[in-house]
């Protein structure tokens, strides 16, 4: 594992992706009047809860990929499949807050966690992926981010004359 390879799109993800799973034991929508019971995610979702928490464990898992990998084709990948999957979970969220289920009079804080957070992982699976690290001036890196020694020197010669 090489944490030098973790970019800030990553962490972003990362740190979305948790705060997603977290989010759905939060409370998302407040009971009835007479009850002021709240309902967390597992309570009010039949099925959206289980894509919500796969989709924060792809992102978390955008950051452990790309440190054990050492091309970065894998997690290139990944970067784009954790970006449409944080937009599918962009619109499931917006629609829980668009849809309050039966039982519930008003959308609680955990709801808007849970829309922070998707938005997050799409946000930080876009700058993972558009985040190429080129070498800083004066210093080489190969493809992984690694340090390398500069390249050897061309030497030139002259044209044949005629």
């Amino acid at each position: 594992m090489d944490v030098r390879r973790l970019r800030a799109g990553e962490w972003i993800a990362a740190a979305c992706g948790v705060g997603l799973l977290v989010s759905l034991w939060l409370p998302w929508y407040s009971g009835q009047a007479q009850d002021r019971s709240s309902l967390s995610a597992w309570q009010s979702l039949a099925a959206l809860d289980i894509l919500l928490a796969l989709i924060a464990a792809t992102a978390v898992a955008l950051l452990f990929i790309t440190a054990h990998q050492s091309v970065p084709a894998v997690p290139v990948a990944l970067s784009v499949f954790v970006t449409f999957a944080g937009a599918l979970g962009v619109l499931l969220v917006l629609f829980r807050v668009l849809s309050v289920p039966d039982g519930a009079d008003g959308r609680d804080w955990g709801l808007w966690l849970a829309l922070g957070s998707t938005i997050g992982i799409v946000a930080g699976a876009l700058v993972a992926m558009r985040d190429e690290r080129p070498s800083p001036a004066g210093g080489y890196t190969d493809v992984t981010g690694r340090p390398t020694p500069p390249p050897p020197e061309i030497e030139t010669f002259p044209a044949p004359s005629p």
